[in-house]
């Protein structure tokens, strides 16, 4: 539930497709959506009538967004979309996302379970918005830290472009707090 929470502060809950700062297509709490087939698999639903989307009307949204330049907010997209997906459907699938990523970070840190609370988060964190290859390849000094449990180590090397300096300062607080700095 805490980790839930952080996620959904810092990605955001957006109900309609929209262009993430780098200019994916993305929906939700920050749920990429690579191409219009996996606009396919959500329960999304036609905004005026409340009815199931066809794969047609999914397809169509996907494309008219992906369509856009990227905007600096994603209220900006609603207007070029027909689709929202429902807030139980975004919370199912936030589940479903982070079941998985915990498994990737089982698998590549044996002993994440045991770590703190917020060493857990705050890797949760990495993962959610890098990818398991962004994280693992793109950032081998952090999961070498991660490794060693060394907290404060990874409070310096997880800093992210692409992200809000806020989320890379709570981010840094989180390991902070594992390694037992006051913060």
């Amino acid at each position: 539930p805490e980790a839930v929470q952080y996620l959904r502060k810092h990605e955001g809950v957006v109900n309609y497709m929209y262009l993430d700062v780098v200019g994916l297509v993305t929906i939700g709490v920050g749920f990429l959506l690579p191409n219009p087939a996996a606009a396919l698999a959500l329960a999304l639903i036609r905004r005026d009538t409340g009815a199931p989307a066809t794969d047609d009307e999914k397809r169509a949204d996907w494309e008219a967004v992906h369509a856009q330049p990227k905007a600096e907010l994603a209220a900006n997209y609603r207007s070029c979309t027909c689709l929202d997906l429902p807030d139980s459907a975004i919370d199912s699938e936030l589940a479903a996302r982070i079941v998985d990523f915990v498994k990737n970070l089982q698998n590549r840190f044996p002993q994440f379970e045991a770590f703190p609370d917020t060493a857990q988060i705050g890797i949760l964190d990495m993962v959610y918005s890098l990818g398991p290859a962004g994280l693992f390849r793109g950032f081998p000094k952090f999961c070498s830290a991660v490794d060693q449990q060394d907290w404060a180590a990874c409070a310096s090397e997880g800093v992210r472009k692409n992200v809000s300096p806020a989320r890379n300062d709570e981010l840094q607080q989180l390991f902070l707090a594992a390694a037992g700095v006051a913060v």
